[in-house]
Order: structure tokens, then sequence, then C-alpha cells
């Protein structure tokens, strides 16, 4: 019956057929709350509509800078001499995988020139003051200090909400130096675009809200250490676990569940593994943040979240950890955000969730849509300086550095040709993250300055998405490997000053390009989880 029926279809029949027939799919993902992850389309979200899809399932690559989870390997020296010859020869040296060498405990902080080669952007810190918490951490942790963790809060548009620059980097860190664990990650993501490497998380989104800090969605200011504030609806649930491949992120030893404290909070449960469930209330006589803490032996685990009855349950996060000594890198990426969206953190939030983090570095990697606002040099200043003040606070012990944006280009009368706005936007955080002892690294310099897109978007292995705004998974982890040595080297001229209880002869010097001019600007000083039988505050 159904043979006859299509041999009696016309071609254009067979199209209207195949069309309504996915049109139908597609509405039933809004209808069959089960299906919701398969909406092609979310309202409010700014990614490329179906295009979404790819940035939740497989190891495939990331479309428009969103999603993807894969590694790019050179194929031959031919090749990388043929990416040398389109985008110079540092870039084409950071193309591959994982750069960093696994030393022997004894040896972490012995660092070679070696380590660090193919780069020629360093980290600029002049005061020394924007790196010295960062550097002092990695020391203590490189000297094996037990549970000594080195804890670094990378915040950024998408570039790092896509975990590709973030991910290359904590890899590269973790090892080197030791894993911490995987860190800081959303409770549930609901619907909002987002993925991380090297952990597994599923919720059901249909029951979750979020609240960001990009849209000023919570009039009070209170959005959690990561900027969104995940909200469990009645029959909400979430897990979280750790990797069941690669290198680093395989074990955890305490999962910290951060949430907050109000007079009409609910209840959540918390189970590890297939052990009991234990209830946590949310309620409090007043506004706060919460901490609950789960120990478990070192190795693979999952942790279940549940919303179990009363008022809202708000989460802010769940971050990893191991014991140490290691290195934890948050990857705090927020989809269309620019840096002036932090400046809706209620200030006293955010300096209690960054002490309750622990973090010894923060990274702001904001400017790629700043870009398209045709503002004067100030303008931009006056906001750096205002989110630096925010989430700084003049705290010296929280190191801070600003991450500039990648080249950001369009396509006028064929041409592709770096914005004119980009320009502006690296004076003005180059001139706000000095101002405010704070350290900065070029990202736009490191890719190759004016018109890199261009040459990045050539290449091949292509390095750049066709919108001339982010970069392939190839791209990112090119910039990863660049931003990790340029960590190192900074790292190593710190080391070399004396400041790591090493002596001199055991650490290298800056590279070559700037071995005076950036020795001080490249890190030189210039001068217990509770039990899990209640809340940790």
């Amino acid at each position: 019956m159904l043979r006859r029926i299509q041999q009696t279809l016309t071609p254009l029949q067979h199209l209207a057929t195949v069309t309504l027939f996915m049109l139908g799919a597609c509405l039933l993902t809004y209808v069959v709350p089960a299906m919701g992850e398969l909406r092609p389309w979310i309202p409010g979200e700014e990614e490329v509509p179906v295009l979404r899809l790819f940035s939740q399932w497989g190891d495939i690559p990331a479309f428009a800078g969103h999603g993807g989870s894969y590694r790019v390997s050179a194929e031959s020296e031919r090749a990388t001499k043929r990416l040398a010859e389109s985008v110079g020869d540092s870039v084409a040296a950071n193309l591959g995988s994982r750069t960093a060498a696994t030393p022997r405990p004894e040896d972490r902080l012995r660092i070679d020139p070696s380590e660090y080669e193919g780069i020629t952007v360093t980290i600029d810190d002049p005061t020394g003051r924007g790196m010295r918490p960062f550097y002092e951490a990695l020391a203590r942790t490189a000297r094996g200090e037990e549970g000594a963790l080195t804890r670094v809060g990378h915040y950024g548009d998408s570039s790092i909400a896509t975990d590709l620059i973030t991910s290359t980097v904590r890899e590269n860190l973790q090892a080197r130096f030791g894993d911490g664990g995987h860190g800081f990650l959303l409770a549930a993501k609901g619907f909002i675009p987002y993925k991380h490497r090297g952990v597994r998380q599923s919720s059901n989104p249909d029951s979750w809200e979020t609240r960001e800090v990009v849209r000023r969605q919570d009039r009070r200011g209170h959005y959690g250490y990561g900027g969104v504030q995940s909200r469990a609806m009645r029959g909400a649930w979430a897990r979280i676990g750790t990797a069941k491949r690669g290198e680093v992120g395989r074990s955890v030893a305490r999962f910290d569940v951060y949430y907050e404290e109000q007079p009409r909070g609910g209840k959540f449960s918390v189970r590890l593994d297939r052990g009991e469930r234990q209830t946590v209330s949310t309620k409090a006589d007043e506004l706060g943040d919460g901490v609950y803490s789960i120990e478990a032996p070192e190795g693979p685990h999952v942790l279940e979240l549940r919303h179990q009855r009363g008022g809202a349950v708000d989460f802010y996060g769940v971050v990893l950890e191991r014991e140490g000594p290691g290195v934890v890198y948050d990857s705090l990426g927020l989809v269309g955000a620019r840096a002036n969206r932090l400046l809706n953190f209620d200030a006293e939030h955010i300096r209690r969730q960054l002490e309750i983090r622990g973090v010894n570095l923060i990274v702001l990697g904001f400017g790629g849509n700043e870009a398209s606002d045709d503002r004067p040099e100030d303008a931009f200043y006056d906001d750096y300086m205002a989110v630096l003040q925010r989430m700084r606070q003049g705290r010296d012990d929280l190191g801070c550095l600003v991450f500039s944006p990648l080249d950001q280009a369009s396509r006028e009368r064929g041409r592709i040709r770096t914005l004119p706005t980009l320009p502006r936007i690296l004076a003005a955080q180059r001139r706000a993250a000095f101002d405010s002892g704070c350290a900065f690294y070029d990202t736009w310099q490191a890719m190759g300055g004016e018109n890199a897109m261009r040459r990045w978007y050539k290449a091949r292995p292509r390095l750049a998405m066709g919108d001339f705004r982010h970069a392939t998974p190839a791209g990112y982890e090119v910039i990863g490997n660049m931003f990790y040595k340029a960590l190192l080297a900074g790292f190593a001229s710190y080391l070399s000053a004396g400041d790591g209880s090493t002596p001199a002869s055991t650490a290298s010097e800056a590279p070559a390009n700037d071995v005076e001019s950036n020795a001080s600007d490249a890190g030189m000083p210039s001068s217990n989880a509770e039990s899990n039988t209640s809340p940790k505050r």
C-alpha cells in the first residue's frame, strides 16, 4: 500500500511529504518534554538554529564558536610547514595535542626553556601584582605541599564558553603540575548553550530555569560564582560525574554543591553513586550563600541532585576537586557577554563567592562582542576599570589578568579585515589592567595581529570560522597552547627571581624576544572540606 502511494507521488510531492514530516518531528520536540534537548531552536538563544544540537551530542566540530570537543593533530612535517607559511611559525608550532610534559614530582620546579618554545607573546605585568598570587600558589603546588591546590577562574564570552581554550590550558597545567579535579560547572544548563570537556553532565532541561548575569535576570544580582543561577523546579534532577576517558578528569575526592539560602528555600537531595540520598534544606532566615560538601574515596564518581519538596531551590553550581597537590582551572564562559555585564553582580555577593571558591587568579576574557560597539577608547576603558574593581575589590591575594579578544573581522568588498574598533578595545583593556594592578595577555598579537582572522580562515587546517569572529576547535587549541606556554614562561621568570624557593639556576628565563622587557612583566615581583553531614559555609 505504502509502496503504491510512493509510486504515484511526483518528485515535488515527495519533497513536500518529507518537509512536512521534518516539520512534524520538530514540532514534536516542543510537545513532548522528554524530547526537549532535541529542539532545534530555543527562544532567546543566540546560537544559529539547528546547529545548537551539535554542541550537545558527540565529539564533533564546533559551529559558530559553540560546542565541539575534539583535538586536532598536525598531520605531517609537510603540513606543518605549509601551515607556518600561511599563519607563521608560532601559530603552527602550537597546533596539536597536549603540549605539556609530565615530569616527576621532584622536577616540577625545573622548567626547561623548550617547554614554552614557539610563543612570541608573553604576559605583561608591570607591577608584578597581577600574577604574583597565582605564581605563589603554583610554587606551593609544584613543591608538592600537601593539599596545595592552585585555582584559576577564567571568565569570558562565547570563545571561552566552548571550553576549548580553557580545557587545553587545564589539561596542560594538570599534566605538568598535577590534576586537582575538573573544577566548577553549572548544576544544570537548562537550554542555555553550555558545554564542558573532561566531565559528564546530564539533566532534564524542562525542569530547570536559568537566570544569567548577562541578561540581568535577577534583580538582587545573586548569580553565583559562574554567573548563572539554575533554579530546580518540581521533578528536576541533574547528574555530574568524572570523565570516562582521558588523562585527566577521571578522579574526584570531593563534590561541593553551591546554592542560595533564602527564607522560602526548598529542599534538595544529593546521592553519591548508588548510595543513600541525603536531604539538604536551603531555607534560612535571610538571603545567603551555602555550600554542601560530599567527600568520597579518590576515584571515579557520579553525583545526583534532585529537587525534593517545598519552595524554590536555586543552585549556583558544583565543584569537583581532588586532594592535591594539583591545578584546578574553572571555565566560566557566558555566551553573548560583554565585560560590563559583570557589573550586574551584586558586589558583596560576588566577593563572597570568589572567597568561598578560593581562586588564586581570575582571568577576564571579553571583547569579542564589544567589537561590534562603535565607542571611543575611553568608554571601553571606563567599563573595564569598573569591572576590574567589582571583581577584584582591592584584594592583593587575588591575582587578575585581562585576556584580550581574538581578532575580530568582517568581509568588506571581498576582503577580510580587522574591525576598526578592536585596536581601541585592546588599548583600553591594557590601560585598565595596568592601572588596576592586573596583568594583560594580548591574544590578538599572539594570533598574528592585524588581519590575523583572514590568515587563520584561509589556513589548512582552517583555524577560524566563516563568521570571522570565532576560531575552529583547532584554532582554539592553538590559542590555549600559546596561553599555557605564556603562563609557564611567566612562572619560570618568577622562579628565576628566587621567589619560589628555587635556585635561579634551576629555572629558565623568559622567551628570547622578551628576556629584558618582560622579565618583571611575566610575573617577577616588583617589589578541608567538611564532612557530608552538614553544609559548609
